[in-house]
Protein backbone atom coordinates (compact mmCIF):
# COMPACT_ATOMS: atom_id res chain seq x y z
CA UNK A 1 0.00 0.00 0.00
CA UNK A 2 1.25 3.50 -0.67
CA UNK A 3 2.49 5.46 2.47
CA UNK A 4 1.74 8.89 3.23
CA UNK A 5 4.93 9.29 3.71
CA UNK A 6 6.01 7.51 0.33
CA UNK A 7 3.96 9.71 -1.36
CA UNK A 8 5.00 13.16 -0.20
CA UNK A 9 8.37 12.20 -0.54
CA UNK A 10 7.74 11.40 -4.52
CA UNK A 11 5.66 14.43 -5.08
CA UNK A 12 8.62 16.81 -3.23
CA UNK A 13 10.59 15.01 -5.95
CA UNK A 14 8.43 16.23 -8.97
CA UNK A 15 8.05 19.54 -7.69
CA UNK A 16 11.33 19.55 -7.21
CA UNK A 17 13.12 19.50 -10.66
CA UNK A 18 12.94 23.11 -11.25
CA UNK A 19 15.72 24.71 -10.69
CA UNK A 20 16.56 26.12 -7.05
CA UNK A 21 16.94 29.58 -8.10
CA UNK A 22 13.99 31.16 -9.44
CA UNK A 23 14.72 33.38 -12.34
CA UNK A 24 12.78 35.21 -15.13
CA UNK A 25 10.02 35.24 -15.66
CA UNK A 26 9.01 34.40 -12.29
CA UNK A 27 6.18 32.68 -10.94
CA UNK A 28 2.88 34.49 -10.34
CA UNK A 29 -0.20 33.71 -9.67
CA UNK A 30 -3.49 35.30 -8.53
CA UNK A 31 -6.21 32.92 -6.03
CA UNK A 32 -9.44 32.78 -7.60
CA UNK A 33 -12.28 31.36 -5.23
CA UNK A 34 -15.33 29.62 -6.81
CA UNK A 35 -18.99 29.14 -5.72
CA UNK A 36 -18.95 30.64 -2.47
CA UNK A 37 -21.22 27.39 -0.91
CA UNK A 38 -21.29 28.67 2.57
CA UNK A 39 -23.90 25.72 3.72
CA UNK A 40 -21.06 23.19 5.09
CA UNK A 41 -21.17 24.21 9.27
CA UNK A 42 -18.44 20.93 10.75
CA UNK A 43 -15.15 22.18 12.44
CA UNK A 44 -15.90 25.97 11.25
CA UNK A 45 -19.02 27.37 10.50
CA UNK A 46 -19.82 29.71 7.48
CA UNK A 47 -18.74 32.57 9.03
CA UNK A 48 -15.76 31.20 10.81
CA UNK A 49 -14.57 29.93 7.27
CA UNK A 50 -15.05 32.95 5.57
CA UNK A 51 -13.04 34.76 8.33
CA UNK A 52 -10.53 32.03 8.10
CA UNK A 53 -10.18 32.84 4.36
CA UNK A 54 -9.75 36.39 4.07
CA UNK A 55 -7.21 36.40 7.29
CA UNK A 56 -5.09 34.35 4.93
CA UNK A 57 -5.14 36.61 2.08
CA UNK A 58 -4.34 39.61 4.13
CA UNK A 59 -1.33 37.85 5.51
CA UNK A 60 -0.15 37.54 2.33
CA UNK A 61 -1.00 40.82 1.17
CA UNK A 62 -3.36 39.33 -1.98
CA UNK A 63 -6.08 40.69 -3.60
CA UNK A 64 -8.16 37.58 -4.53
CA UNK A 65 -10.99 36.87 -7.11
CA UNK A 66 -14.22 35.52 -6.02
CA UNK A 67 -16.57 34.16 -8.49
CA UNK A 68 -19.66 34.26 -6.99
CA UNK A 69 -22.70 32.24 -7.72
CA UNK A 70 -25.78 34.09 -6.44
CA UNK A 71 -28.19 31.40 -5.03
CA UNK A 72 -25.63 30.47 -2.67
CA UNK A 73 -25.41 33.88 -0.73
CA UNK A 74 -28.51 35.20 -2.04
CA UNK A 75 -29.60 35.87 2.23
CA UNK A 76 -28.57 38.14 4.26
CA UNK A 77 -25.41 36.16 5.69
CA UNK A 78 -24.57 35.86 1.90
CA UNK A 79 -24.87 39.24 1.24
CA UNK A 80 -22.36 39.90 4.70
CA UNK A 81 -20.02 37.65 3.10
CA UNK A 82 -19.57 39.02 -0.74
CA UNK A 83 -19.75 42.14 1.33
CA UNK A 84 -16.86 41.66 3.06
CA UNK A 85 -14.72 40.36 0.23
CA UNK A 86 -15.39 43.53 -1.71
CA UNK A 87 -14.83 45.88 0.88
CA UNK A 88 -11.27 44.26 1.88
CA UNK A 89 -10.48 45.05 -1.81
CA UNK A 90 -10.74 41.88 -3.74
CA UNK A 91 -12.24 41.52 -7.17
CA UNK A 92 -16.14 39.63 -7.23
CA UNK A 93 -16.98 37.97 -10.69
CA UNK A 94 -19.65 36.33 -11.97
CA UNK A 95 -20.17 32.95 -11.49
CA UNK A 96 -24.42 32.48 -13.05
CA UNK A 97 -26.92 32.55 -10.60
CA UNK A 98 -27.87 29.00 -10.51
CA UNK A 99 -24.45 27.70 -11.22
CA UNK A 100 -25.79 26.13 -14.28
CA UNK A 101 -23.79 23.65 -16.97
CA UNK A 102 -23.33 25.73 -20.53
CA UNK A 103 -22.78 22.63 -22.20
CA UNK A 104 -26.15 20.85 -21.19
CA UNK A 105 -28.58 23.52 -20.64
CA UNK A 106 -30.05 25.79 -23.26
CA UNK A 107 -28.56 28.53 -24.07
CA UNK A 108 -30.77 31.19 -23.22
CA UNK A 109 -31.47 29.68 -20.00
CA UNK A 110 -27.50 30.45 -19.07
CA UNK A 111 -27.82 33.98 -20.35
CA UNK A 112 -30.35 34.89 -18.66
CA UNK A 113 -28.77 32.85 -15.26
CA UNK A 114 -25.86 35.06 -16.07
CA UNK A 115 -27.40 38.47 -16.20
CA UNK A 116 -29.73 37.94 -13.10
CA UNK A 117 -26.05 37.33 -11.10
CA UNK A 118 -24.91 40.20 -12.83
CA UNK A 119 -27.85 42.37 -10.73
CA UNK A 120 -27.30 40.55 -7.82
CA UNK A 121 -23.91 41.26 -7.79
CA UNK A 122 -23.73 45.07 -9.34
CA UNK A 123 -24.41 46.22 -5.28
CA UNK A 124 -21.21 45.69 -4.50
CA UNK A 125 -17.65 48.09 -5.44
CA UNK A 126 -15.91 45.06 -6.25
CA UNK A 127 -17.81 43.72 -8.40
CA UNK A 128 -16.06 43.63 -12.04
CA UNK A 129 -17.88 42.42 -15.44
CA UNK A 130 -15.52 39.03 -15.51
CA UNK A 131 -17.27 35.99 -16.11
CA UNK A 132 -16.52 32.16 -15.38
CA UNK A 133 -18.04 29.58 -16.31
CA UNK A 134 -19.25 26.95 -14.11
CA UNK A 135 -17.20 23.64 -14.41
CA UNK A 136 -15.16 25.19 -16.95
CA UNK A 137 -17.90 24.26 -19.52
CA UNK A 138 -17.99 26.70 -22.10
CA UNK A 139 -20.71 25.67 -24.30
CA UNK A 140 -19.64 22.28 -25.24
CA UNK A 141 -19.87 22.77 -29.22
CA UNK A 142 -18.57 25.30 -32.10
CA UNK A 143 -21.90 26.31 -32.46
CA UNK A 144 -23.08 26.93 -28.33
CA UNK A 145 -19.37 28.17 -27.26
CA UNK A 146 -20.03 31.14 -30.75
CA UNK A 147 -23.36 31.93 -29.16
CA UNK A 148 -21.70 32.51 -25.70
CA UNK A 149 -18.78 34.36 -26.69
CA UNK A 150 -21.05 36.79 -28.93
CA UNK A 151 -22.89 37.20 -25.88
CA UNK A 152 -20.26 37.68 -23.56
CA UNK A 153 -18.82 40.07 -25.99
CA UNK A 154 -22.16 42.14 -26.18
CA UNK A 155 -22.56 42.57 -22.69
CA UNK A 156 -19.06 43.82 -21.56
CA UNK A 157 -18.07 40.37 -20.34
CA UNK A 158 -14.64 38.77 -20.12
CA UNK A 159 -14.02 35.18 -19.44
CA UNK A 160 -12.49 34.61 -16.76
CA UNK A 161 -9.90 31.87 -17.83
CA UNK A 162 -8.18 29.39 -15.38
CA UNK A 163 -4.55 28.68 -15.89
CA UNK A 164 -3.57 26.24 -12.69
CA UNK A 165 -6.43 23.91 -11.39
CA UNK A 166 -6.17 22.53 -7.91
CA UNK A 167 -8.66 19.33 -7.88
CA UNK A 168 -9.53 21.28 -4.26
CA UNK A 169 -13.23 20.11 -4.93
CA UNK A 170 -12.26 16.77 -5.25
CA UNK A 171 -10.45 16.88 -1.92
CA UNK A 172 -12.84 18.96 -0.06
CA UNK A 173 -15.64 16.53 -0.92
CA UNK A 174 -13.51 13.49 0.58
CA UNK A 175 -12.75 15.90 3.56
CA UNK A 176 -16.46 17.02 4.28
CA UNK A 177 -17.19 12.96 4.36
CA UNK A 178 -14.71 12.44 6.81
CA UNK A 179 -15.96 15.57 9.39
CA UNK A 180 -19.30 14.44 8.59
CA UNK A 181 -18.37 10.67 10.11
CA UNK A 182 -16.25 12.14 12.63
CA UNK A 183 -16.08 16.07 13.76
CA UNK A 184 -12.88 15.50 15.62
CA UNK A 185 -10.95 13.63 12.57
CA UNK A 186 -7.15 14.11 12.35
CA UNK A 187 -6.97 16.50 9.72
CA UNK A 188 -3.08 17.15 9.29
CA UNK A 189 -3.04 14.17 6.31
CA UNK A 190 -5.32 16.16 4.50
CA UNK A 191 -3.54 19.50 4.92
CA UNK A 192 -0.56 17.52 3.78
CA UNK A 193 -1.93 15.91 0.85
CA UNK A 194 -3.70 19.60 0.08
CA UNK A 195 -0.82 21.70 0.03
CA UNK A 196 1.52 19.57 -1.73
CA UNK A 197 -1.20 19.16 -4.89
CA UNK A 198 -1.41 22.65 -4.91
CA UNK A 199 2.37 23.13 -5.00
CA UNK A 200 2.91 20.22 -7.55
CA UNK A 201 -0.32 21.49 -10.10
CA UNK A 202 1.02 24.84 -9.60
CA UNK A 203 4.77 23.64 -11.40
CA UNK A 204 3.34 21.43 -13.66
CA UNK A 205 0.97 24.24 -15.03
CA UNK A 206 4.13 26.62 -15.25
CA UNK A 207 5.97 24.19 -16.94
CA UNK A 208 3.23 23.83 -19.54
CA UNK A 209 3.60 27.51 -20.26
CA UNK A 210 6.93 27.18 -21.25
CA UNK A 211 5.85 23.93 -23.90
CA UNK A 212 3.68 26.75 -25.64
CA UNK A 213 5.72 29.33 -25.23
CA UNK A 214 4.08 31.57 -22.51
CA UNK A 215 6.09 31.46 -19.54
CA UNK A 216 5.98 34.71 -18.59
CA UNK A 217 2.04 34.74 -18.11
CA UNK A 218 0.33 35.54 -14.35
CA UNK A 219 -1.53 32.25 -13.19
CA UNK A 220 -5.24 32.39 -12.62
CA UNK A 221 -5.43 29.62 -9.75
CA UNK A 222 -8.31 28.11 -9.13
CA UNK A 223 -9.76 27.63 -5.45
CA UNK A 224 -13.22 27.19 -4.09
CA UNK A 225 -14.55 28.89 -1.05
CA UNK A 226 -14.87 25.88 1.07
CA UNK A 227 -13.77 24.24 4.07
CA UNK A 228 -10.89 22.97 2.84
CA UNK A 229 -9.28 26.66 2.29
CA UNK A 230 -10.93 27.50 5.18
CA UNK A 231 -8.88 25.48 7.22
CA UNK A 232 -6.00 25.17 5.15
CA UNK A 233 -5.55 28.30 2.65
CA UNK A 234 -2.43 30.04 4.74
CA UNK A 235 -0.51 26.82 4.56
CA UNK A 236 -1.25 26.51 0.86
CA UNK A 237 0.14 30.00 0.25
CA UNK A 238 3.32 29.81 2.57
CA UNK A 239 4.32 27.31 0.40
CA UNK A 240 3.42 28.35 -2.38
CA UNK A 241 5.83 31.11 -1.90
CA UNK A 242 8.46 28.77 -0.31
CA UNK A 243 8.69 26.91 -3.98
CA UNK A 244 9.29 30.17 -5.40
CA UNK A 245 5.80 31.76 -6.17
CA UNK A 246 4.55 35.45 -5.52
CA UNK A 247 1.34 36.56 -5.56
CA UNK A 248 -0.06 39.22 -8.00
CA UNK A 249 -3.73 40.31 -7.41
CA UNK A 250 -5.81 39.20 -9.25
CA UNK A 251 -7.37 42.15 -11.38
CA UNK A 252 -3.91 42.80 -12.34
CA UNK A 253 -3.29 39.13 -13.50
CA UNK A 254 -6.90 39.71 -15.66
CA UNK A 255 -5.58 42.42 -17.73
CA UNK A 256 -2.90 40.13 -19.45
CA UNK A 257 -3.73 39.21 -23.03
CA UNK A 258 -3.39 35.45 -22.22
CA UNK A 259 -7.44 36.16 -20.51
CA UNK A 260 -8.62 37.47 -23.92
CA UNK A 261 -7.90 34.51 -25.78
CA UNK A 262 -10.69 32.66 -27.18
CA UNK A 263 -9.07 29.04 -28.07
CA UNK A 264 -11.47 27.02 -31.10
CA UNK A 265 -11.00 23.79 -28.73
CA UNK A 266 -14.19 23.46 -25.95
CA UNK A 267 -12.33 24.15 -22.30
CA UNK A 268 -14.60 21.34 -21.00
CA UNK A 269 -13.02 21.46 -17.26
CA UNK A 270 -9.66 21.68 -18.23
CA UNK A 271 -7.26 24.84 -17.79
CA UNK A 272 -6.76 27.07 -20.58
CA UNK A 273 -2.98 26.33 -20.97
CA UNK A 274 -4.54 22.36 -21.89
CA UNK A 275 -6.75 24.04 -24.66
CA UNK A 276 -3.65 26.02 -25.83
CA UNK A 277 -1.19 22.87 -25.82
CA UNK A 278 -3.65 20.80 -27.70
CA UNK A 279 -4.04 23.38 -30.30
CA UNK A 280 -0.54 23.44 -30.58
CA UNK A 281 -0.73 19.73 -31.22
CA UNK A 282 1.42 18.88 -27.85
CA UNK A 283 -0.62 15.15 -26.36
CA UNK A 284 1.34 14.87 -23.78
CA UNK A 285 1.51 17.63 -21.52
CA UNK A 286 3.01 15.77 -18.00
CA UNK A 287 0.20 16.01 -16.24
CA UNK A 288 1.35 14.42 -12.86
CA UNK A 289 0.13 10.89 -12.51
CA UNK A 290 -0.96 11.32 -8.92
CA UNK A 291 -3.78 13.78 -9.47
CA UNK A 292 -5.83 12.14 -12.83
CA UNK A 293 -8.72 11.58 -12.14
CA UNK A 294 -8.98 14.18 -9.67
CA UNK A 295 -6.49 11.68 -7.33
CA UNK A 296 -8.95 9.37 -6.38
CA UNK A 297 -6.82 6.50 -6.93
CA UNK A 298 -3.92 8.30 -4.72
CA UNK A 299 -6.38 9.25 -2.03
CA UNK A 300 -7.89 5.97 -1.87
CA UNK A 301 -4.19 4.56 -1.71
CA UNK A 302 -3.61 7.21 1.60
CA UNK A 303 -6.90 6.41 3.39
CA UNK A 304 -8.35 10.03 2.72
Amino acid sequence: MLSRRHFITGALALGGCAPSVVTKPAKRLAVTMDDFNIGFNVRLNPRERNERILAALDAHNHKAAGFVTGRFIDSMFGDEVVKSWSDAGHLIGNHTYSHLNSSDEDADVVKADILKNHDLLSQYSGYEKIFRFPFLAEGGSAEKIELYRKFLRANGFQNGAVTIDTVDWYITSRLESRLKADKNADLDPYRDYYVQAVVTLAEHFQGLTKQIGKADIPHSMLIHHNILNGLFLDDALRALKDAGWSLIDAKEAFSHPIYKLEPKIPTRSRSLLSVLAQEQGITDTGYPEAYRNWGKKTMDALRL
